[in-house]
């Protein structure tokens, strides 16, 4: 339907897809018997209406359909259908249910509905032909089949007798544990360790897990640590862990499309990535990493400056003043003992939890691996091919085989290309080469082997659009590409590798890229990539705005004159950063599970936003590995003790190898490289240049200091040039900066075919870039007037007196290698390393990272398979705890809770009426949110253990107003123990949903019992008129994706917490709260905490 001018995405991609719609509509669009006609554009904006009609005029429902946002279409958005015309309840609960499918095309939504009703209507036919041989039982039948079966879409043919393609097959059928048994060998064979996760009687995820000290073996070292440190940090496993197979498996066909009974049970794979102690996440640590939403809570934030603490204080948040307040002058550039990265801590290296990649490859995978698959298997493509071909049928939205037979060189370049990356990167194995059209996939397989292959590869690729990179940029870790889209959703939305985490774990780091970047603009020397396409909003003050807020856009600045303006207000921006260790402390306040992370913003939110998406910038921006070097066993020796040293490592992850086989080709050429295979010296340059330089790494294309012996990068042999008159200091300083960063020099080392380069004397001129590779970066700080350095002189090991020759010098080396323990560089005495005549020592560069992938080998523990997965590699059918099981039930069934109508009646003896207003929108999701409220608490195996009630006599004809109790809090808790005193059986709340529900949160209120203030000591999250006080319930937190059941257990959670106080019955327990005071007291809470109070609120009390 769509042409190649069809527009990628917005509004004016649906407005393209609605106008062909129209058009199929007139001339006719027809699924077994059910016929789409007159489509057309609705009165509101993201509206259209449709009429699906029988061919044997049975049915004819007038529906309305409604996008949640138009400018996020094909993606990231949700769809609402309603009808005005009363419908049979099996076509009701289709339109009802439709906004659980997520994003949708039109195209694909209404071929959906025309599927799903006709499936539904036929499933009805057949129950009423039986209806003759047990009435009640067939109408039993189909009330399980409404609930259960919900997604029919791709159903090719109808079986009366397969209750699969119907949904209501069992976990025991819907799982072929010969299959599963199979697959979980074959994941063995290829050296990964295969998991199961049982979530209850019939669900369960599946993961796939690589030790480090495997795929160490596979990717650079160099590269793993420059990702994440986490990645050889202790005994991890890489794991990849699938969910959303709804208790069904296998789950794809041969031709990587989902199974009949898949389909049936609205299977929709997710995908989690994340480091682990374990080969597999534990139950709980599996449902921590799906959940999607936790409780908002402060953390010691100033919603209006620093002024404003003591009433935060009294809000009941933590008090900020426990924080110290180090001035910048004070702070050490060394990071103490105690506030060393998070990743060395012995509580960060527990349970499964992301690692900086983690959210890139997880939307790699979660959004484009099942159609990459789909596209592989069905053409026979390789992955690259694949991922070309899809790029371009997602851009055009043409048929892939209509884009195939125009690009099909440009495909299959893609496969060739790649196939020649095995020279200098080791691909995992590809199990999809071997198998045959006609074979099973094995998912989780060919899913972990993608995940590896682009873990290997993810600095040839866009993190966010996971498109190859074509400006030829060569980094070291990964970046964008030059889409302004991608630009702003790697700053703005977070797409890249986590600042929280860098700011945690390598705060030194962080500080030194923020002053390099505030010299950079300062003194004029900042140049591209600038951080455009973030939308930026940014204060100037020698020009005026005609923006209400005082504000300039900032792509809209002056780019000629070298960006003055632009590096004007990334200084001022970058001058209101808070110091790096306070940001550290903030993010690092503890937190209880389920509760959300604290966040930058919340540190004062009268920094402006602009201020953190340029921090983001100046760290995400940065291509490059530095880490500090705290040791001194790794540290360059007889360095001038004032310089601090890094590692510093640009480049892409390639370099390494491209540059060792350069080095083995000089052995082949120069006979003195045998022994001296590199050789090393210094480079210096003036401290504004090096944002520039670590970003891009060393080359040739700006003069700073002219050439007067040709073209080439410059290196100097003794360091005293390059630390002296090269590197020039900065004349200004980042007024936060503790690293008070003045001037810079990398050590580099050098392929050793000196005839080779452009000039040797006096300086090494080099313009073969793959012949180099930066080993350390040292770092000068601005030292305050009369105060010395902190760090210790390093011992002179040797001063040289005078020249020696190559052969006094060759002896001297071997002399004092004997004397060290560790490995140092072997360095050619006919080029001698020398800073003011004192010998440079080298320590080998791989020798920190052998030792810390050999500590990772010594450290790993040898997989022992737990009972559920040891008993589906062995064939047997997991189940054998069943005894156990109907204990536990019989011990449940006696001590479970009980519901006491009395108690509930009178909470609401004084309850005001429903609300007055209503929408068809929200009527439907209320009718699908309470089927699946009651169809979870009916199946529930305990109320105990379910935690709340929804009493269904209490369900009136208004579906706008429910009656829902929170019980069987844990009995250690206070609040526990004041109901048991007092005989509460519950905590009984009203529940009120506005017109624009689900868009809009509903209104929670506790009706009895009466809690104690927070003023009089109170807690747990609840207002003073007895209303919650969470960010979830508000316009700025709530979500349309978050049902009920899960925001009760988070409402649950919130009143058991105990920090910073817990909550208690007040004196006065048994009255009731009033409707006026829950709406101030939401208004109170709201107000304070700077949250978004939902339009049309008051609207519900009336």
């Amino acid at each position: 339907m769509a042409s190649s001018n069809t527009p990628a995405r917005g509004r004016r991609r649906f407005q393209t897809d609605l106008q062909n719609a129209v058009q199929s509509a007139v001339v006719g669009v027809e699924v077994r018997g059910f016929r789409l006609s007159d489509v057309s554009e609705g009165d509101e904006d993201g509206s259209f209406s449709c009429l699906i009609t029988q061919s044997d005029g049975n049915l004819e429902a007038a529906l309305t359909i409604l996008v949640s946002d138009a400018s996020e279409y094909p993606s990231d958005h949700t769809f609402f259908c309603s009808s005005q015309t009363e419908l049979p309840p099996e076509v009701a609960s289709v339109i009802d249910a439709i906004y659980e499918d997520g994003s949708l095309t039109i195209q694909d939504l209404l071929l959906r509905l025309l599927e799903r009703i006709a499936k539904r209507m036929a499933m009805l036919d057949l129950r009423k032909s039986a209806q003759s041989e047990d009435q009640s039982d067939s109408e039993g039948d189909l009330d399980d089949m409404e609930d259960d079966d919900e997604d029919a879409y791709g159903m090719d043919a109808y079986d009366a007798d397969d209750a699969e393609l119907f949904g209501t097959a069992n976990a025991h059928q819907a799982m072929d544990h010969s299959v599963l048994q199979r697959d979980f060998k074959e994941i063995v064979a290829h050296g990964y360790q295969p998991g199961f996760v049982r979530f209850g009687v019939d669900d369960f995820a599946l993961s796939v897990s690589l030790p480090a000290r495997s795929f160490a073996d596979n990717i650079s070292p160099r590269a793993l640590v420059a990702w994440d440190k986490q990645l050889l940090s202790g005994p991890q496993h890489l794991i990849l862990l699938l969910s959303g197979m709804r208790g069904v498996y296998p789950v794809l066909q041969p031709d990587g499309t989902f199974t009949p009974t898949a389909t049936a049970r609205s299977a929709a794979l997710h995908f989690r990535i994340g480091l682990s102690n374990d080969y597999k996440p534990s139950r709980e640590e599996a449902v921590e990493m799906l959940r999607r939403f936790g409780l908002q809570e402060e953390y010691g934030a100033n919603p209006n400056g620093p002024q404003n603490h003591e009433h935060i204080d009294q809000e009941g948040l933590q008090d900020d003043s426990e924080v110290e307040d180090l001035p910048p002058d004070n702070l050490e550039f060394e990071v103490p003992e105690e506030e060393q990265p998070a990743v060395d801590s012995a509580k960060t290296i527990q349970g499964f939890r992301p690692f900086s990649l983690s959210s890139s490859l997880e939307s790699l995978l979660n959004d484009h691996f099942l159609h990459i698959l789909q596209l592989r298997i069905r053409y026979g493509l390789g992955w690259a091919g694949a991922e070309v071909l899809r790029s371009v049928v997602e851009t055009t939205q043409r048929d892939a085989a209509d884009v195939l037979r125009e690009k099909e060189e440009t495909i299959i370049a893609a496969d060739v290309a790649e196939a020649q990356l095995s020279e200098t990167y080791r691909l995992p194995f590809d199990p999809l080469l071997e198998r045959s059209a006609e074979d099973a996939v094995n998912l989780p397989l060919a899913a972990f082997s993608y995940l590896l292959r682009r873990l290997t590869l993810c600095p040839r690729f866009c993190l966010v659009c996971h498109q190859q990179l074509k400006d030829g940029l060569e980094a070291l870790k990964p970046y964008v590409c030059s889409s302004p889209l991608c630009t702003y959703q790697y700053y703005s939305l977070n797409r890249g590798p986590s600042l929280e985490y860098e700011i945690c774990s390598n705060p030194t780091v962080v500080d030194l890229l923020v002053s390099l970047a505030y010299i950079a603009a300062v003194e004029g020397a900042l140049d591209a990539p600038l951080p455009v396409g973030m939308g930026l909003r940014v204060k100037l003050q020698s020009i005026e705005s005609d923006s209400p807020d005082g504000l300039h856009d900032f792509d809209k600045l002056d780019i000629t004159n070298a960006s003055l303006q632009m590096r004007w207000a990334i200084s001022d921006l970058i001058d209101m950063i808070p110091p790096i260790m306070e940001l550290k402390r903030h993010l690092e306040q503890p937190r209880k599970p389920g509760r959300a992370k604290p966040r930058l913003q919340d540190i004062d939110r009268s920094i402006l936003e602009a201020v953190w998406l340029v921090l983001r910038w100046c760290v995400a921006s940065c291509t490059a590995h530095l880490e500090e070097l705290q040791s001194e066993d790794e540290k360059v020796k007889n360095m001038d003790p004032t310089w601090r040293q890094f590692r510093f490592s640009v480049g892409a992850p390639d370099a390494e190898a491209k540059f060792r086989r350069a080095v083995e080709q000089a052995k082949q050429e120069n006979s003195r490289a045998h022994e001296y295979p590199a050789l090393y010296a210094f480079h210096g340059s003036p401290a504004k240049n090096w944002h520039s330089i670590i970003r891009h790494g060393l080359w040739f294309k700006t003069v700073a200091h002219g050439r007067a012996y040709g073209h080439g990068v410059y290196f100097a042999k003794d360091g005293s040039v390059s630390l002296g008159s090269y590197s020039v200091a900065a004349a200004s300083c980042w007024r936060n900066s503790a690293t008070r960063a003045a001037a810079c020099v990398a050590l580099a080392e050098i392929v050793n075919l000196p005839q080779k380069f452009v000039s040797t004397s006096p300086y090494f001129v080099v313009d073969k870039t793959e012949w180099i590779v930066c080993r350390y970066l040292m770092v000068r700080g601005a030292l305050d007037h009369g105060s010395s350095s902190s760090a210790t002189a390093q011992p002179i090991f040797r001063r040289l007196a005078g020249p020696l020759d190559p052969a006094e010098l060759a002896a001297l080396n071997d002399s004092l290698a004997e004397e060290e323990h560790i490995p140092y560089v072997p360095l050619d005495p006919n080029h001698p390393l020398t800073l003011s005549q004192a010998l440079i020592r080298i320590p080998e560069p791989s020798y920190a990272l052998e030792k810390l992938v050999a500590a990772c080998r010594e450290e790993s523990i040898a997989v022992q398979y737990d009972e559920d997965d040891l008993a589906i590699l062995s064939g047997i059918e997991s189940g054998g705890t069943n005894h156990k099981a109907q204990e536990d039930d019989d011990r449940i069934n006696v001590d479970d809770w009980v519901h006491r109508r009395e108690w509930v009646d009178e909470c609401i003896e004084h309850l005001m009426p429903p609300p007055a207003e209503s929408s068809p929108m929200a009527t439907s999701a209320l009718q699908k949110e309470l089927r699946a409220m009651l169809k979870e608490q009916n199946a529930a195996r305990s109320l105990r253990e379910l935690g709340w009630y929804l009493p269904e006599e209490l369900i009136g004809d208004n579906l706008y107003q429910w009656i829902v109790e929170l019980h069987s809090f844990e009995s250690t808790l206070p609040v526990a123990r004041d109901m048991d005193t007092h005989g509460v059986n519950s905590l009984v709340f009203e529940i009120r949903f506005p017109p624009t529900f689900p868009h809009s949160p509903p209104f929670f209120r506790i009706l009895k019992p009466r809690f104690l203030p927070f003023i009089q000591g109170g807690g747990g999250h609840i207002t003073g008129g007895g209303s919650m006080c969470m960010d979830l319930l508000t316009a700025d937190g709530w979500l349309p994706s978050y049902s009920i059941s899960a925001v009760l257990l988070q409402i649950k959670l919130a009143i058991s917490h105990l920090d910073p106080r817990p909550a208690r019955l007040a004196h006065n327990w048994s009255t009731a709260y009033g409707m006026y005071e829950a709406l101030e007291g939401y208004k109170r809470a709201a107000n304070s905490h700077g949250w978004k109070i939902p339009q049309g609120l008051d609207k519900l009390a009336r």
